[in-house]
């Protein structure tokens, strides 16, 4: 069997699949998406270039380039780390049939490579290479700057198929990061400006792509033997036992069932993948604010500062809350049979959102650096994420009947039918509405009056909780059954 017989399979299996016209759209408006991207991604490139040139004329622009390039390799590390699966292919029925096992593995090594971080140097580094070209640099040596780096991209895309799931590797490139901005700033040694030495002496002696290209075919080697040793039932494929951890948050005991729901929870998040992978997200969250607060064009703009600020505190409520009752769906049914009442359920979801936002509030202070008047577009956005938000990502949580896999990694772009038009409205308000709540006291009363109205929509949120979830329950309650066929279908 060819590796193209089995791209027609996968076709094929796409269109017999149920409701495949849904999924159909759905990959339809995910791929606008991604062209929109890559269409950014292919402008941002040239004008990199030429505003580095234009900033810096007495340095060398593709230096600085390379620079910043040792930073993008260690990012793109992370992303794979966390969000990087390997290619879904039926491997459990395929093993059962005779066909080689060396066949499977390259289909599976090689549509590894379509996965959207390896087209970033086709669409980030190939349209320097060719200003480069244009502004006189040899054919040559721009090509081989960019084989180069499509080498080095790829040669990631087999390293994170061997350490998959190591948090040494995660540990080592976090190490790795901070003490390559430790020594920028504060030694004479530069990790970037010595990156971009190796690679400026990679591109001047094209015989090097030699060993670049020796370095990847070893690396698919590599991760061909990695998994082949793995390749059985028994042993590769099969479930291992994993050692539980013991979380017994005993002091939750005393809030009779709700401490119940918080205890199994909290257990759900530290316990698994993909929660954690989402608290993850949601830490990453915390630092969103100094893409806007350190630069002063955005200072004076009260509408990004309230959408940055919301942003900091909600990351949790974000990924976690628009997913409820989607994180118990392995259970969901069984969960319904119990003696419990769909208030209860959500007053345990608000409550861990609540205390997660206040918990990002404490660990957000050292935005208390660009002032105070920042720091209250963060307590307000604070607030109102606990009084409004939380109620807002609960109920679009309704609509959300993608049963999810709680050892699983998310991958990007990966899941057609985590797309949701329903979800993509509810955005709306949950962005738009806290910066219409200040921009109207903002615009008739000034910012005082702005802080005052976003953070008492908030305080009254808090105060109506009673009624508010009665109602959310009342939609959970009213689709219950609609839910419960959507996690049996998926």
């Amino acid at each position: 069997m060819t590796i193209l017989k089995f791209w027609q399979l996968e076709f094929k299996a796409f269109f017999r699949a149920p409701q495949w016209e849904v999924a159909a759209i759905a990959k339809i408006f995910i791929g606008l998406m991604v062209l929109f991207m890559f269409m950014y991604l292919v402008a941002l490139g040239p004008g990199i270039y030429y505003i580095l040139k234009k900033m810096f004329p007495n340095h060398s622009t593709i230096d600085l380039i390379n620079q910043g390039v040792f930073f993008l390799f260690l990012i793109e590390c992370v992303a794979r780390f966390f969000f990087q699966q390997p290619p879904s292919t039926h491997i459990q029925s395929w093993i059962l049939l005779p066909i080689k096992k060396r066949t499977l593995l390259n289909n599976l090594l090689l549509r590894s490579l379509l996965s959207p971080y390896n087209f970033t140097p086709w669409l980030l580094y190939l349209p320097v290479a060719v200003v480069r070209v244009i502004e006189g640099t040899f054919w040559t040596t721009s090509g081989t700057w960019f084989i180069h780096l499509l080498c080095i991209t790829l040669i990631l895309n087999y390293l994170i198929l061997l350490v998959n799931k190591s948090n040494r590797f995660f540990i080592s490139i976090l190490i790795l990061t901070v003490l390559g901005v430790g020594l920028e700033f504060y030694t004479d040694f530069s990790l970037t400006k010595t990156f971009a030495r190796g690679i400026e002496w990679l591109e001047q002696n094209p015989i090097s792509l030699l060993v670049t290209s020796a370095i990847l075919f070893l690396m698919y080697k590599l991760a061909y033997q990695y998994l082949r040793a793995r390749f059985y039932l028994d042993l590769g494929l099969a479930k291992k036992p994993e050692k539980v951890r013991q979380l017994g948050f005993a002091f939750l005991g005393g809030y009779g069932r709700l401490g119940a729901f918080l205890k199994n929870d909290l257990r759900l998040l530290f316990r698994n993948t993909r929660p954690k992978q989402d608290l993850l997200v949601s830490f990453m969250f915390l630092f969103y604010g100094l893409l806007f607060f350190s630069m002063e064009m955005y200072n004076t703009n009260s509408i990004i500062l309230v959408f940055a600020s919301v942003m900091i505190t909600g990351g949790f409520s974000f990924t976690y809350g628009q997913k409820v009752p989607s994180w118990d769906s392995e259970y969901y049914a069984l969960l319904m049979t119990q003696n419990l009442t769909y208030r209860e359920y959500l007053d345990s979801k608000w409550w861990l959102m609540v205390v997660f936002v206040m918990i990002s509030l404490i660990v957000s202070t050292f935005y208390l650096f660009f002032g105070w008047n920042i720091f209250l577009y963060v307590v307000s956005g604070a607030l109102y994420n606990m009084g409004i938000g939380c109620y807002i990502n609960l109920y679009s949580g309704a609509y959300y009947h993608l049963p999810i896999k709680l050892n699983v990694k998310a991958g990007a772009f990966a899941n057609s039918k985590a797309f949701s038009l329903t979800q993509l409205l509810f955005t709306i308000p949950k962005l738009g509405l806290p910066v219409l709540i200040f921009f109207m006291a903002d615009f008739f009363m000034g910012e005082s009056a702005g802080f005052l109205a976003l953070s008492a929509s908030g305080i009254l949120g808090m105060v109506t909780k009673k009624y508010v979830l009665n109602h959310i329950a009342k939609i959970y309650s009213h689709r219950k059954y609609k839910t419960i066929e959507a996690f049996l279908k998926n």
